[in-house]
């Protein structure tokens, strides 16, 4: 029987300080945005944008990706932009804003080309102009968005992975002549679909430096049905397919990435995807994906029509939405560490709550405590393997679990210019191998152990 509403309930955390676990990318951390974006506001991915730049800055290293489904709809016209210009088109003046943008945030960019619209010519020669804007911080090269799904769209019904194996060779080919020494990616597909990721793995594995697909944690927005908690309620199917995803990874030794992804597909739900329930969904999920040997994420948005979006520009204004205050916790929580296992030794279906550890490399440790429950408080008791000296606690909070705004990290929030500095930091003594931290309903809290 569960406990009831506005309780306090005990859970149990135990660390494996001796678990070699495993490292956390350093660039772990990512953003996903249209390719349409630059034709819809052309001043958010630029390196003039100086409230975005400082917000990208407070999170550390990362890596952008430009794709989504516009990436398979708009045209490359090797021009510079001009008022005349199709809105609904990728031109040179675009590349160029996105480069310098780059190279001001130090994120390497993953960039996806139009397969969608299948034109070789028009592939080679965006990749020419890439590598020419680029030079060195274009990461890698992919082709078409979600083409597992081709078929309902973009190709025939009988559209399968062997047509599209045949496309992507033939651009491979024609890119790699046009920008010799880019690394390439792939398949950049459907969520749970590991066949096709496998597929890509058994025939490109050669080819790539990175194997990459898409989740989101529910959808789509027009479901009438969808709440909060949907998007707080554990996905059954997600360690299943994080672990094939790792298995892929292993097997081929390639890295993999959640190159898009976020809460609720089709664009987020008002009411659910910008909400601090989003936040908390968003911090979990870092942390599974990384505990699952990932190299990281990129969540999409961009413009404030995505209800999803981690950063928006609206009327000239740069905004950090709740999951970018997600990211801001993973960051401070990981300083080119190594997940290790946190286990919830008392385990039961009412305890809505996740936890994480890391050890980072200056040997401090973290502890990521998330409550997801609307109702119940958690006492978490932390079990050592080391004793530890101190340990200094840092919150995720809202004024409650369905706002919109209000979003605070370790007593902060972000300044309209993009800074960020922890104003309250809960330090204790504790001389001891047990602490125990109180999380309040819907919050979450980032310990760090030294």
């Amino acid at each position: 029987m569960a406990p009831p509403v506005g309780a306090t309930v005990p859970i149990t955390v135990k660390v494996n300080e001796n678990n070699p676990g495993y490292p956390i990318s350093s660039i772990f951390e990512g953003l996903s945005y249209e390719t349409g974006l630059f034709g819809e506001n052309a001043d958010f991915l630029n390196e003039n944008n100086a409230s975005y730049i400082q917000l990208i800055k407070n999170l550390g290293k990362g890596i952008l990706r430009i794709g989504g489904n516009t990436s398979d709809e708009i045209q490359w016209t090797n021009m510079p932009r001009t008022a005349a210009t199709p809105a609904n088109s990728l031109t040179t003046t675009d590349v160029d804003h996105l480069a310098a943008l780059s190279e001001k945030i130090g994120w390497p960019v993953i960039f996806g080309l139009n397969l969608g619209k299948y034109n070789v010519d028009a592939a080679a020669s965006e990749a020419s102009y890439l590598g020419k804007s680029f030079k060195n911080h274009l990461c890698i090269l992919q082709f078409g968005n979600e083409p597992d799904v081709f078929k309902f769209s973009k190709r025939p019904i009988s559209y399968n992975f062997s047509d599209y194996k045949k496309e992507w060779d033939t651009y491979f080919t024609a890119t790699k002549k046009a920008m010799p020494g880019v690394k390439f990616s792939g398949p950049d597909v459907d969520p749970f679909d590991p066949f096709w990721v496998n597929s890509f793995a058994i025939n490109e594995h050669g080819n790539v430096h990175l194997i990459d697909s898409h989740y989101y944690a529910a959808g789509p927005a027009s479901d009438p049905s969808i709440t909060y908690r949907n998007i707080l309620t554990t996905d059954l199917k997600l360690d299943n397919y994080l672990i094939q995803m790792q298995n892929i990874s292993v097997k081929y030794r390639l890295p993999y990435r959640i190159s898009e992804c976020n809460n609720v597909f089709g664009g987020g739900k008002p009411g659910v995807s910008d909400t601090f329930a989003s936040a908390l969904w968003a911090l979990d999920f870092m942390w599974s994906v990384a505990e699952n040997n990932g190299q990281g994420v990129n969540f999409h948005g961009g413009t404030p029509h995505f209800a999803y979006s981690p950063i928006t520009m609206d009327n000239g204004q740069v905004i950090a939405k709740p999951e970018y205050y997600a990211m801001l916790a993973f960051k401070y929580a990981n300083s080119n560490g190594r997940v290790i296992p946190a286990s919830i030794f008392n385990p039961r279906d009412y305890d809505n709550c996740s936890t994480y550890a890391c050890l980072n490399e200056d040997n401090s440790r973290t502890v990521t405590l998330i409550n997801k429950d609307d109702s119940r408080n958690f006492v978490f008791t932390v079990q050592l393997q080391k004793t530890a000296q101190s340990i200094a606690i840092y919150r995720l909070l809202a004024p409650t679990i369905t706002s919109t705004t209000g979003t605070i990290f370790a007593g902060s929030a972000v300044n309209s210019d993009g800074t960020f500095a922890p104003s309250t930091i809960e330090e204790k003594t504790i001389n001891s191998k047990t602490f125990t931290v109180t999380v309040p309903a819907g919050s979450a809290a980032v310990v760090i152990v030294k």
